[in-house]
């Protein structure tokens, strides 16, 4: 099978595209024909090894965390799938990856592809999506008349995380750069902040703020919840070490896919109360120029590898 990996933590100039041997699926595994896959802030992250201290990663390894496709084999085990249902997740990051024609995963991974989108929209909610829902409700709790505060909101995780908040009843407040003023807004925020023009830090008394960032922007962060408001984050973008206020909560995001939280996705997909933000698809073979765009930052939405 054609494929895209690493034969050792490295910069973008070590991706290799080519034949790459196919997958051995265990028991409780379904092997899927990938259609499309995405391309993450992760990826980069993993294959440079920023990300060791949490995932130890053994080589050759295919990049790539997500994909939408359709399974081929299952595994004598597997209950619930069948060859041909046509599937999506976000993946183990410790297996190989999905930019590859052929993925391995375990069913308890993986959900029903949205039944109103096609393989490149489905593809670009895996780890964008995961990590928005679980950030956003089981980590934040966030409900009906929250006050939130959402940065990188014309990233992937913001673009949809925006219209997830916005679904449940939150006011929603977010961050972007002028270019994406009228994206962001268009992606139904009621308060769009240009981070290079306007102070962020200005807002109070929030219930949640969810960093996609890190750094300077977690720490400046703090100010703008109120008592007992909640600051969660992603463990993809480490905040700095600071003294947290004692009357919040910190969180972070534990970012896994179950075919529950991949169903609860695909609900939101299928009631039309979000829509996914494809914006460049590139052929496989390309995937280095999308992580390399992706690395570079500033990105609007997902860039998509047509697979199939």
């Amino acid at each position: 099978m054609k494929a895209v990996w690493t034969e050792e933590y490295c910069g973008p100039e070590g991706m290799k595209y080519g034949d790459f041997p196919e997958p051995v699926i265990g028991p409780t595994d379904v092997l899927v024909k990938v259609g499309a896959a995405s391309v993450n802030p992760i990826d980069w992250k993993l294959r440079e090894g920023v990300l060791q201290h949490i995932f130890k990663l053994t080589f050759p390894r295919i990049g790539g965390r997500d994909f939408s496709g359709t399974i081929v084999a299952i595994g004598p085990e597997v209950k619930g799938f069948k060859v041909g249902d046509e599937v999506w997740a976000l993946t183990d990051a410790l297996r190989q990856g999905t930019h590859a024609e052929l993925h391995a995963v375990d069913q308890k991974m993986i959900g029903r592809k949205p039944r109103n989108l096609s393989h490149i929209e489905t593809a670009s909610i895996g780890a964008a999506g995961v990590s928005a829902l679980i950030g956003l409700f089981h980590t934040a709790g966030v409900a009906t008349g929250d006050r939130v505060l959402i940065h990188a909101g014309a990233g992937g995780v913001g673009s949809l995380a925006i219209q997830m908040a916005k679904a449940r009843g939150a006011w929603v407040a977010a961050t972007c750069g002028t270019k994406n003023l009228d994206y962001v807004g268009g992606l139904g925020a009621d308060q769009v902040i240009d981070y290079s023009t306007e102070d962020f830090g200005a807002l109070r008394g929030l219930d949640v703020v969810f960093d996609t960032m890190g750094g300077e922007v977690h720490r400046r962060s703090f100010a703008t919840l109120k008592h007992a408001g909640t600051l969660a984050f992603l463990t993809a973008a480490p905040p700095v070490a600071d003294p947290a206020r004692p009357d919040v909560q910190v969180k972070r995001a534990n970012v896994q896919c179950t075919t529950l939280v991949a169903d609860e996705i695909t609900g939101f997909m299928e009631s039309g109360q979000v829509k996914p933000q494809v914006t460049e698809v590139l052929p496989l073979a390309e995937a280095r120029t999308g992580v390399e765009k992706v690395r570079a930052g500033h990105t609007r939405g997902k860039i998509v590898l047509q697979v199939e």
